[in-house]
């Protein structure tokens, strides 16, 4: 491999420019005026070729032998771990039949999956086929949609304690089902940036540094998602229950819910604006409301759990685990305005905080 070594020239205020190998020039028969592809690889390195070379999206096609994946639920994993690696095509085939057992494992996961869809089917064999186009859902908008279905699930308990009903508690489980697949074409999405650098500008990375802190405050989002259902799961055995919650202890609960939301809306858009300042304050303010919502888990469940009536217990720890599923939500959104200052670090957005 011959290696030549190159400075890197200023031309003009802004633009960087390279000079080309005399005797490559030559050899590739390449003249002024002429154009040249510049090629991203994988390791962040370049490839220069002559002529314009029309980009083409790589096909990822993998096989999957059933009958060597016989651990309960691997099966469905191994798609989704297929699918979020950025496969185009997933051809499951099986000598011995694929039973009713694994197809209904195939399909639960397929319908998690955005944009992934079963289009073969036959006793041995079946294949799953991506119709993802890339460009067409920037991480950024992933983001913000798992944020905005995830908040909306907050406000779907603010209403059921306002109005004293649990009712609109009936869309949050799907809510979460619809965050859930966001989660994974986010993961996927992340991961492609990640394994071809090519495609990150469409993806919406502008800068490959944020890679790591995208992938976490994905998780953490999904994550607030899960917590957000169980906490609407004990809401409704609240008020479904055989003994009533006090008004001030329900009004308390609300109190909470709604600081609980706020924290979690300012947290990542402090994390969207790359705004230490703020997030520096909702770190604080998340682990003072945390601790705040661990407290009165026990105060408020001591109240029901004394007189240690069956009933009085239930509501106890249904209110003791919503309480607890809010602080988890609220620890969540302390940890994304820690990413938010974290990112500022990579590319200081003011300042009043100098970096250099």
């Amino acid at each position: 491999m011959k290696v030549d070594a190159r400075k890197v020239q200023m031309v003009g205020y802004s633009t960087l420019s390279v000079s080309l190998p005399k005797d490559w020039v030559k050899q590739a028969g390449i003249k002024p005026g002429d154009i040249v592809s510049m090629i991203r690889l994988e390791d962040g390195s370049l490839k220069i070729k002559p002529g314009l070379v029309k980009e083409e999206s790589e096909k990822i096609s993998k096989t999957v032998y059933v009958d060597t994946c016989e651990d309960s639920g691997l099966l469905g994993r191994m798609v989704i771990a297929l699918y979020l690696t950025g496969a185009d095509t997933v051809t499951l085939v099986s000598n011995q039949g694929l039973s009713r057992e694994r197809v209904d494992e195939v399909k639960g996961a397929v319908e998690r999956l955005n944009g992934f869809s079963i289009v073969e089917e036959s006793p041995n064999k079946m294949v799953i086929q991506s119709f993802i186009d890339p460009a067409s859902s920037p991480i950024w908008n992933l983001m913000r949609r798992l944020h905005s279905l995830t908040g909306h699930m907050l406000e779907l308990l603010q209403k059921a304690l306002k109005d004293g009903n649990a009712e609109p508690l009936k869309d949050v489980e799907e809510a979460e089902e619809e965050a859930d697949r966001v989660y994974w074409l986010s993961v996927r999405q992340l991961i492609l940036a990640n394994i071809r650098p090519e495609l990150q500008e469409k993806l919406g990375v502008d800068n490959p540094k944020y890679i790591p802190g995208h992938r976490m405050v994905v998780k953490l989002l999904e994550k607030v998602g899960d917590f957000i259902e169980m906490a609407s799961k004990d809401l409704e055995s609240i008020m479904n229950g055989g003994v009533k919650l006090r008004d001030a202890d329900l009004g308390l609960l609300s109190k909470y819910t709604e600081e609980a939301a706020s924290i979690y809306n300012e947290a990542f858009d402090s994390w969207a604006a790359k705004n230490p300042f703020k997030a520096n304050s909702i770190v604080d303010s998340s682990s003072y409301l945390e601790r705040e919502l661990r407290k009165a888990s026990v105060e408020i469940g001591n109240k029901y759990s004394g007189a240690g009536d069956k009933s009085g217990v239930a509501l106890a720890l249904s209110v003791k685990s919503y309480l607890d599923n809010l602080a988890q939500v609220v620890n969540f959104s302390g940890t994304i305005a820690e990413a938010a200052i974290n990112h500022s670090a990579i590319e200081p957005p003011t300042l009043k905080c100098k970096i250099e």
